[in-house]
């Protein structure tokens, strides 16, 4: 049984718009969750 992880970047999303800015950034997130081995991004 092989375990994967899939990373929810809506939350990051969320957080940006609370804040009214740019940052965090979701793409640079995604980024990071796919060169760190997550079998998908959401």
């Amino acid at each position: 049984m092989t375990i994967r992880l899939n990373v929810n970047i809506d939350h990051i999303a969320t957080i940006r718009q609370a804040r009214r800015t740019w940052e965090p950034s979701v793409t640079a997130a995604a980024v990071l969750a796919d060169l760190a081995g997550a079998s998908g991004i959401t």
